[in-house]
């Protein structure tokens, strides 16, 4: 535990002695993701890479033969589960690499940057099978891994059924489907092909996440049984009735507003490409193709790019409304796409949907409790007795300002600390 500058002590130890089960961090303030008020100056107990008590000094007993890490002014917060990533394709800037070895590369960026869960919406392949959290529960080196597998579709019902079955017997963790025209320019998936596709999901018993656009769309898919809504609706503000629709069937809701910005965002240079945050995954020579200026004006000049930047206040809007009526929000951001930049990005769509009007603990809920619970993550999202250990020691309060989750000063997987670069 020598990362954390001021944080932790460390000596040098000449004999090597046996792993330590019990860790204790005393004196920080803990956010448990549930929601509920913060336990200031609080004591966390990890036992065996699992929480095993959380309190305050009076409440806790400390277990004896424990390590103990004295975290006064700190802040401990749960692992963010992005619920809506995609892990394995993208090296820098650039698509097409799907490997084992990229899976790991990407996996250990998200964790770098405190996202210590990805539930990866698609694209996904069987050769990261080993990699999954259903086989792989104590990682420490990069960050848990839930898939989707291949998106589902197919010119007839007998190839998106086809598809359907290779997932399922791939063991994924969720199905996804796609229900977007991409503004007009290229075919929607059709009701009756996605209707027969849910009810094969929910037959093997899997939940099923959507990707749409439109309102219309967003309808007829919840009619249809789909479990999660895996982006905004941007065409327009959402109606009342459908709202109450939402919040009765307590359908989650992704809204991806990074996914928004990618489109629109590199027409001129970024100004997080100067962000040190920013910098310790991304270096110069992996953003300047989107820094030269035919790109950036070709991007200017794109009516694709224009809709989407117009439409992001709707979402936005959107985003607030859903979470004032109790639907359940969880956290995601389409990264992993090229020019997505996978955690870092998460750090930006937090900052995003503060923007919006969420507060920092509606979006810590969206990304702990609210992920874990919806998408059925077993022992994972909140610091609560008999989860994994997945947290965040933080510099600054996240409550008084989101953009303080960047104030990274620790990561634990399975409570062993992820390696990673210091700001």
């Amino acid at each position: 535990m020598c990362l954390a500058a001021g944080a932790f002590s460390c000596t040098t130890k000449h004999i090597e002695e046996p792993p330590v089960n019990i860790v204790v961090y005393t004196g920080a303030t803990i956010i448990d993701g549930e929601g509920g008020a913060p336990i200031v100056d609080g004591i966390l107990v990890v036992r065996d890479g699992k929480f095993e008590m959380m309190g305050t000094a009076v409440s806790v007993t400390l277990p004896s033969g424990a390590v103990t890490h004295d975290l006064k002014g700190k802040y401990i917060v749960p692992g963010i589960i992005n619920a809506h990533g995609h892990v394995g394709e993208t090296k820098g800037i650039e698509g097409g690499h799907y490997s084992v070895q990229n899976v790991q590369d990407n996996l250990a960026i998200y964790a770098r940057y405190g996202v210590t869960t990805v539930v990866s919406l698609g694209g996904d392949q069987r050769v990261a099978e080993p990699i999954r959290h259903v086989h792989d529960s104590t990682q420490s080196l990069h960050a848990r891994l839930f898939m989707a597998g291949a998106i589902i579709n197919g010119a007839t019902q007998a190839e998106a059924m086809a598809v359907v079955d290779s997932n399922a017997h791939m063991g994924v963790d969720i199905m996804k489907i796609r229900v977007d025209d991409n503004l007009g320019t290229s075919p929607k998936m059709p009701a009756d092909l996605y209707r027969a596709v849910i009810r094969r999901s929910h037959e093997l018993g899997y939940r099923l996440a959507a990707h749409l656009y439109y309102l219309d769309d967003a309808r007829a898919l919840v009619n249809a049984g789909a479990d999660m809504l895996a982006h905004s609706i941007r065409d327009q503000v959402i109606p009342a009735d459908f709202v109450q629709v939402l919040a009765t069937k307590r359908i989650p809701y992704c809204a991806t507003l990074t996914r928004e910005l990618s489109t629109f965002v590199y027409a001129e240079t970024p100004a997080f490409f100067a962000d040190p945050f920013f910098k310790t995954e991304y270096d110069s020579a992996t953003v300047a193709p989107l820094m030269l200026p035919a790109r950036q004006k070709q991007l200017q000049q794109s009516k694709s790019a224009a809709t989407y930047k117009k439409q992001l206040p709707v979402a936005m809007v959107n985003l607030k409304t859903l979470t004032q009526a109790g639907v359940p929000i969880i956290f995601g951001t389409d990264s992993g796409v090229p020019t997505r930049f996978m955690g870092y990005f998460e750090h930006v769509e937090m900052s995003m949907m503060q923007d919006a009007g969420l507060t920092p603990m509606q979006i810590i809920v969206a990304a702990s409790k609210n992920a874990a619970e919806t998408l059925g993550l077993t022992n994972l999202g909140v610091i609560r007795p008999g989860n994994w250990a997945d947290f965040l020691v933080l510099d600054a309060d996240p409550l008084q300002d989101i953009n303080h989750m960047r104030q990274l000063n620790a990561v634990f997987i399975g409570g062993n600390e992820v390696s990673r670069p210091q700001n």
